[in-house]
Formats: C-alpha cells, sequence, structure tokens
C-alpha cells in the first residue's frame, strides 16, 4: 500500500534539507525564565544523566532545574518533568504514577517521556505507558526498535526523523510549525522506538495516510516522522500489541515526535522516540557524531528549543471549544476517509 499525499511546504522542505546539506543556527536558544523544570534520575534511564548541556542553558536563561535522584519527590509548583528512557528494572510503584497523574490534573503542566529502541529489552515501555495511561493520555511509546538505512548517521540504527508534520496542511498547524520554526533538516534519533495510540485498550496505528490510521484533531499533532525507508523491528521477540509496527505490513513515516493536549486540565505531553535533549550522541546539538548525514548538521538541539520556548511559561488555551475533538474516534475515521485524497 502507498501512501498518498498532498504535498504541503513543511514536508517539502524537509525533504529537500534531507538530501542537501544545510547551515546550522547558531543563535538558538532558551527564550523563557522563572521555570520550574524537573528531570527524573530517580527511576534510571539509559541517558537520564545526559543532560549536562541542556540544564545549563535553562539555567542560563533564569529557569530553575530540580534533579529528582535520591528520593523520590514531584513538588505541586514544577511546571516540567522530564521521563528518560526508564529503566527495565526501575521499581516504579502505583503511588509514584498516581503522584504524576495528580500532578497533571493540577493543570498547565508539561510531561515529556522519552523512550529507546528495544534491543536486548534494556528499555520496557510500560513504564512510562503506565504513567501516560494514568494521566489520561492516549499517546504511547510503542515497543520496537527503528532503523532506516538510508537516512542516518552513519549507521542504519542511528536514525534521522527528516520530516516534520504529516504533508497535510489540515494538521500541520501551530504545534508543528512552531516546533519546526528555522529547522531546514531533521533531527537525529540514535536507537530509538516510534509512538503510538491506545485508545479505549486498542493499539492504534498513528501514521496519517494510511487506511487504518486513526488521527486525532485538536488532541495528537504528529511533530516528526522517520522516513519512508525506515522500517520497525521487534528485536526483543516481545511480539505484544505495542509491537504493532513491527507487525505491519506498511513500513516507513513512524511517529518520531508528538504532542498530545490533555483538553480537561490544558496540561501538555510530548513523546519523543528518543531523548532527544540528552547530550547522548550530540542529540541536543546541531551537529552529528559521525558527520553523515545532512553532511553533519542536524536540529535536534533547535526542535526541542523550540518545543520548550512555544509552551513555556504555559499560554492561556486559544480556544475553549473543542467540539471538533470529541467527535467518536468512528465519525473521525469517516472524515478523514472523505479528506483523504483518492
Amino acid at each position: 500500500m502507498k501512501r498518498k499525499y498532498i504535498f504541503s511546504l513543511i514536508l517539502i522542505v524537509g525533504m529537500i534539507a534531507g538530501m542537501t546539506q544545510s547551515q546550522a543556527v547558531v543563535n538558538t536558544s532558551i527564550e523563557f525564565e522563572g521555570v520550574y523544570i524537573g528531570f527524573d534520575l530517580y527511576h534510571g534511564g539509559y541517558h537520564a544523566t545526559d543532560i549536562n548541556n541542556i540544564v545549563a542553558n535553562l539555567t542560563d536563561a533564569g529557569n530553575t532545574v530540580l534533579y529528582v535522584n535520591q528520593t523520590w519527590e514531584l513538588p505541586d509548583d514544577l511546571d516540567v518533568l522530564f521521563l528518560t528512557e526508564a529503566d527495565s528494572g526501575a521499581n516504579w510503584t502505583a503511588g509514584e504514577i498516581q503522584d504524576i497523574a495528580d500532578w497533571m490534573a493540577l493543570g498547565n503542566k508539561l510531561l515529556w517521556g522519552a523512550g529507546d529502541s528495544d534491543y536486548a529489552g534494556l528499555f520496557n515501555e510500560t513504564k512510562i505507558n503506565d504513567v501516560l495511561e494514568a494521566c489520561g493520555a492516549i499517546t504511547r511509546l510503542d515497543a520496537t526498535s527503528i532503523s532506516d538505512a538510508v537516512y542516518n548517521d552513519g549507521a542504519s540504527y542511528r536514525v534521522a526523523a527528516p520530516y516534520f508534520g504529516v504533508d497535510n496542511p489540515l494538521y500541520d498547524t501551530y504545534p508543528v510549525t512552531n516546533a519546526s520554526q528555522d529547522c531546514t533538516a531533521g533531527a537525529i534519533f540514535h536507537g530509538p522506538c516510534s509512538i503510538l495510540a491506545d485508545v479505549g485498550s486498542v493499539v492504534t496505528d498513528l501514521r496519517y495516510g494510511l487506511d487504518t490510521a486513526s488521527i486525532f484533531p485538536e488532541r495528537v499533532w504528529i511533530l516528526m516522522t522517520y522516513s519512508e525507508n525506515a522500517t520497525s523491528d521487534d528485536s526483543d521477540v516481545s511480539d505484544g500489541p505495542y509491537d504493532l509496527y513491527a507487525n505491519s505490513e506498511d513500513t516507513g513515516y513512524y511517529p518520531a515526535l508528538t504532542y498530545e493536549h490533555l483538553l480537561s486540565d490544558n496540561s501538555h505531553v510530548i513523546l519523543s522516540g528518543e531523548a532527544i535533549y540528552s547530550d547522548y550522541k550530540y542529540m541536543y546539538d546541531q551537529k552529528t557524531e559521525n558527520g553523515v548525514y545532512n553532511g553533519g548538521v542536524q536540529f535536534g538541539q533547535v526542535v526541542v528549543n523550540n518545543i520548550l520556548n512555544w509552551l513555556l511559561p504555559f499560554p492561556e488555551p486559544a480556544s475553549t471549544s473543542y467540539a471538533f475533538a470529541l467527535i467518536p474516534v468512528i465519525a473521525i475515521g469517516v472524515i478523514y476517509t472523505i479528506m483523504r485524497r483518492k
């Protein structure tokens, strides 16, 4: 099955930039102050401590950073919490998960959950996914490994996410344009997973353009995708429902970075297939480790800063009417079918 597109400006720029060298945006910076930001080190995570550069940028701009480390704590006045690739052996208690759900319910909070590949079973996506479920989110980290033989930085598992949005201006609205500002190429996700949805215990393909795809207007936006050459593998042979992409005949365009707006409390969820805000393999940077992708220029740091600058400090909701978002999923599927270009 081939995807059919109405080419939008964002994806055209992304495709061109993926094939030609782009210049780095040297002057990217954190543009807000007075925000209280937490990083969860308590539950481990392979890249949980590789955050020196983003922490320095945040604090230099006048923000406060909390390392949740030796003991579990989650102050009510914390604005942002990063959950980095929770270790498979980490002991998440039901109380800690509920703490995060209660904190998100206070409103005007941002939860950033980062995944990893399922290689050797070292990363267990269920830990962060349990948190997402408790918070009322429908986006989930999947249970696969993404690789790309074409768009990468010297090895197929050093994957590039070269495209922004889903190539449809109806859905590539302000979250996508805000995240992609000044980005003339994609970003490197070193050894990532992908992102899907779980709606009423039904695991759902988030890829736009497939007959089985579901769309959630005014709730979920796909900010970045892996390329048409990407493949998804169940490398740890878990063969569970969250291995959906690995078991699909349709390959490519897996979501790499998503934004979900929790409408009931005006809180926000960013999911990334890797901890692209970490220093590991220069993911939070404007260069690549091996200089292969895009002539050694990538925009991971710019994307992360764009997202934080857009969401923080939290603006008031643009509208209090979300009737469109409450359309049943079946009805959304009908609308989607009508809108799809034949």
